[in-house]
């Protein structure tokens, strides 16, 4: 991972832009996805189906497979890839996202529910975050204090059309730089 992925991870903005992804990708309401921490890295995601059983996609933290899969849909090629084993995993545990110390998960849903361009300009300010934090002008959690003002100060259009995206996210980055100097 990248120093970027790295920060969302550690932020937990990564899981509220999949939470994101998973509005749009699956047509889904937020309040039908629910987001856990799990430790071990092993288990990628879950699906809850309407008879509460529930389907897991497993697999080594390592992102060269998902990877080797999207070049190659919808075929699954052979790879010499490392396998998993269960023996060394005896344990797989989750537990609740700290959105108190951890507010990014929280904001993610925030602008979600609040649609419109507040997704564009939740990612708009956390790029400009983490780009700050890793140049050491701002601390760790000051990155969801951005996040949170930016997502207050600017402007909300319920229906945005491309050019209003465009737009969130360039005065979005221009207001989080303020915000930060």
């Amino acid at each position: 991972m990248g120093a970027k992925v790295t920060i969302d991870s550690a932020t937990l903005m990564n899981k509220g832009l999949e939470v994101i992804e998973a509005k749009w990708l699956f047509g889904l309401n937020p309040e039908q996805v629910e987001v856990v921490v799990h430790p071990q890295s092993i288990i990628h995601s879950l699906v809850q189906f309407e008879d509460g059983s529930i389907k897991a996609q497993l697999g080594l933290p390592d992102m060269r497979l998902p990877i080797q899969f999207a070049l190659s849909y919808p075929n699954r090629l052979k790879s010499e890839f490392p396998r998993f084993d269960f023996a060394q995993y005896p344990a797989l545990t989750f537990e609740k996202p700290d959105t108190e110390t951890f507010r990014n998960l929280a904001l993610a849903f925030e602008a979600l529910n609040r649609g419109g361009n507040m997704p564009c300009v939740l990612n708009a300010a956390n790029e400009i975050a983490v780009q700050e934090f890793l140049m050491d002008k701002i601390g760790f959690l000051q990155m969801s204090d951005v996040v949170e003002q930016c997502l207050s100060k600017m402007d909300y259009i319920a229906s945005p059309a491309f050019e209003d995206y465009v737009n969130t996210d360039k005065e979005t980055r221009i207001k989080a730089k303020e915000l930060i100097n």
